[in-house]
């Protein structure tokens, strides 16, 4: 037998106050490494500085272990030494205006560029008002108007001269030319004219032929003179702006000589403006096609899209809210008569934009969550190209015809953050996922409790002080935070990575602190803050309780009951879980479906828990099926549940409660037990050690301690124990128990007060023992069984 009744020692972690090599936190230096995660950051490390394809990185870990903070710290570190990258901004193409031409320019050129393009255009305009304002501008323009006009005015003088001659006149009207016959002087109405012989009509009519084809000959030449006229003010007016163009042209081009994309640019500038001088002169018109024209200045703008000119290294972004906007950038629309309209300067960027030639931190779950990103962000790593595409356009439905900017090369270390559920997800289902993120930087939720890594944790206190201006926290304040942290993990050799909890508990205890009025915290406000924060959270516990003491819930902690055995579960609400009891009891009976599951036949019963219960009929089967027929069948069910129950910390309770029903012998109720089973009759470690324990000490407490109440837990379970110092102290007292076992045959031991058992060489179990007393029952079900069948076929044969 390996029973072992705990002593007060084993209930807890025992940490020496002389073993802090400190007084408080104001002797302490500030922590300057991070603690526990040695393994996640040489992953995260060589991720990041490997620049192979395909070495993206995704970190994962448990909520709370620091993983964000620690990431953003080392990505920040690595960049800081890495080069500026360039500046991106979009500029019109004047070849295909709805794609705009991508232009890269070094750190914070691109703002100066803008600044430099935006004072070319104010400069340009007020010397176009001048120059074309002007005397000598208009003087030159008016001789071209007047030799154009004294030229009309020949022609059209020949063309009357040509009507007179014929008796006729020519005037010019708002639709055109209109020929009149002169008769006697004076023009002919139409009914004069048909009053006119038959032969004066023929001959009129030959003449105004004659007189049409002038004024048609006559047109042309005008047209010319108006074309000339036109192409000769033009090209004067193109004159001008070169000149005006070329001066500052020239000062843009000395100043950004080195830089090709922008001599490019500003040759088409100079091109446009020359070409489109008129627009400067006249104002452009206000539509084009249905849509807003561009103002013909804005074509000469530089749309910013990314400016490093105050970085500092490499940039490192951390994107919160990875939207398919957010990340790829998007096409601005404004409204213009119910429709809309975009254009180069309503381009803006994305996150992946701001981190090109970096770092990105982007949240795993929120990706997936979002439509398009996660495919949208592979295609681009994998293509290494960005584009700014309209959302619309990636569902395959129909879109407004929009502006598709010139994608750029994409270089940038994309850092997922998420769970360990997600990566396993994506790893299992995404055969691309391993081929662009090849790093996993799993964070550890817990370390060793070494000397190194307590005084760690003390330095880490000493640094949440610092950020926050807490007030110094004393040795026993530190000391009660180290326990909190083996209570988070329920472990006595390791301390929690869950820094968020720990942070929470400091900052409440400084509040207690204070309103106290101490300049210190200690172990009292330590306590304080823990016992506030489970009063906060524990009403739904406290209704239990009182379910309890008030017999609605039904669970006994005294006497003996066959079949009837106080199991032990875990409930969980958010981030507070809790213990209590619950009655399970086991009946049996002649059968042949071995054990029966209420919870089961009922379909409140999860796999696991459906599991532990196969594993008892493979214990059964093994331990007596060997010698004799099993003919038995059992109903084992949790009473007063109404809820889904999982799991297999409650088998070997269920088998104990089974050879109860057996063997005839009562369970002693002043116990409670928790544990799960193998077929080989191991008791095996469950999780929530501590608050089942807690929780059936509240109930045991609240009745009366009487010195034989405790609770029965797995010898791999020890090691768990990390308990409420009122339950140790109870055990000190000797007014409550906890016992450890490795076997069946250890539990029924203390449970029935009989021993379990052995076979003897002979093959029969030792007589006045549990075992002995189930198999004499197994073999009377079995004679029962089968003087009933001939007793049927007795019957069926008279």
């Amino acid at each position: 037998m390996a029973i072992k009744k705990l002593a007060p020692q084993h209930l807890n972690k025992i940490i020496d106050l002389k073993e802090l090599p400190f007084k408080d936190t104001k002797s302490l230096p500030h922590l300057d490494s991070i603690i526990g995660q040695e393994r996640a950051i040489e992953a995260l490390t060589f991720g990041l500085e490997m620049q192979s394809s395909g070495y993206n990185i995704y970190v994962s870990g448990l909520s709370g272990t620091g993983k964000t903070t620690i990431v953003k710290s080392i990505v920040n570190k690595m960049a800081e030494q890495n080069n500026i990258p360039e500046d991106l901004c979009y500029v019109y193409n004047f070849d295909e205006r709805d794609c705009p031409n991508a232009m890269y320019l070094p750190a914070g050129e691109a703002r100066k560029f803008k600044d430099d393009m935006k004072k070319f255009v104010t400069k340009l305009k007020a010397d176009f008002k001048k120059q074309f304002n002007s005397k000598e501008y208009e003087e030159q323009r008016m001789e071209y108007i007047n030799e154009v006009n004294n030229k009309k005015r020949d022609i059209m003088e020949e063309l009357n001269e040509f009507a007179q001659k014929k008796g006729m006149q020519v005037h010019s009207t708002a639709t055109g030319f209109h020929t009149v016959i002169i008769k006697d002087g004076k023009p002919l109405s139409p009914e004069g004219f048909e009053q006119l012989s038959s032969k004066e009509r023929k001959e009129i009519d030959v003449k105004i032929r004659d007189i049409e084809i002038k004024i048609t000959a006559t047109m042309r030449k005008l047209m010319k003179l108006d074309d000339s006229l036109h192409d000769k003010l033009e090209k004067l007016n193109q004159q001008i702006a070169e000149y005006i163009v070329q001066v500052h042209i020239e000062e843009c081009a000395i100043r950004y000589s080195e830089y090709e994309e922008v001599i490019t640019f500003l040759k088409d500038v100079r091109k446009d403006i020359v070409i489109n001088s008129d627009e400067f002169i006249e104002g452009p018109e206000s539509e084009e096609n249905g849509k807003p024209k561009l103002d013909f200045a804005k074509k000469y703008e530089i749309n910013v899209i990314v400016d490093h000119g105050k970085s500092q290294g490499a940039p490192v972004i951390y994107e919160s809210n990875p939207t398919y906007n957010n990340l790829f950038g998007r096409i601005e629309k404004k409204v213009h008569m119910g429709a809309y309209f975009t254009d180069f300067s309503m381009v803006r960027s994305g996150s992946l934009h701001r981190a090109n030639g970096g770092y990105i931190i982007i949240d795993a779950l929120n990706v997936l969550r979002n439509q398009f990103v996660y495919d949208s962000l592979k295609r681009a790593i994998k293509t290494r190209q960005l584009r700014i595409e309209d959302a619309t356009e990636l569902s395959g439905y129909l879109s407004a015809s929009t502006l598709k900017p010139e994608p750029i090369s994409l270089d940038v270390k994309v850092i997922l953050l998420g769970s360990r559920y997600i990566y396993s997800i994506l790893h299992s289902n995404d055969e691309d996922f391993t081929k662009i993120f090849k790093i996993r930087a799993d964070f550890d939720h817990e370390t060793v409790a070494d000397d190194e890594n307590i005084y760690k944790y003390a330095q880490f206190v000493k640094n949440v002080i610092h950020e926050e201006k807490l007030l110094p926290f004393s040795k026993t304040a530190i000391k009660e935070i180290i326990l909190h942290s083996h209570r988070l993990i329920s472990d006595q050799d390791k301390l929690s990575l869950q820094f968020n909890k720990i942070v929470s508990i400091i900052r409440e205890a400084d509040f207690w602190a204070k309103k106290e009025n101490k300049k210190t915290v200690t172990d009292k406000q330590i306590k304080k803050a823990i016992e506030a924060r489970k009063y906060r959270h524990n009403l739904s516990e406290e209704k239990i309780q009182e379910m309890i003491e008030k017999d609605i819930i039904k669970i006994k902690t005294d006497g003996e009951r066959v079949g009837q055995i106080n199991g032990l579960a875990v409930y969980s609400l958010g981030d507070y879980t809790f213990g209590k009891p619950h009655r399970l009891t086991a009946r049996t009976f002649i059968g042949s479906e071995n054990i029966i599951d209420i919870e089961r036949k009922a379909k409140l019963g999860g796999k696991i828990h459906e599991k532990g219960v196969y594993i008892l009929s493979g214990f059964f089967n093994a331990k007596f099926g060997e010698y004799i027929p099993l003919s038995f069948s059992g109903t084992i069910v949790f009473e007063q549940s109404y809820g889904m129950i999982d799991g297999d910390s409650a088998s070997s309770t269920e088998l104990f409660s089974i050879i109860s029903s057996l063997s005839d012998l009562p369970i002693k109720q002043h116990f409670a037990v928790t544990g799960s089973v193998n077929q080989m009759g191991e008791i095996q470690a469950i999780g929530g050690v501590n608050e089942k324990i807690e929780g059936f000490f509240n109930i045991c407490k609240s009745r009366g301690l009487n010195g034989e109440q405790g609770v029965i837990i797995p010898k791999s379970n020890v090691e768990n124990l990390v308990l409420d110092e009122e339950v140790i102290k109870a055990v000190r007292n000797k007014k409550f128990n906890i016992y450890a076992i490795e076997t069946v045959e250890d539990g029924i031991e203390l449970l029935l007060g009989m021993k379990a058992g052995k076979r003897s060489k002979n093959g029969k179990f030792q007589p006045n023992t549990v075992y002995c007393r189930i198999e004499k029952k197994l073999t009377q079900f079995a004679m029962r069984s089968k003087e009933f069948k001939e007793m049927i076929n007795k019957k069926k044969n008279e």
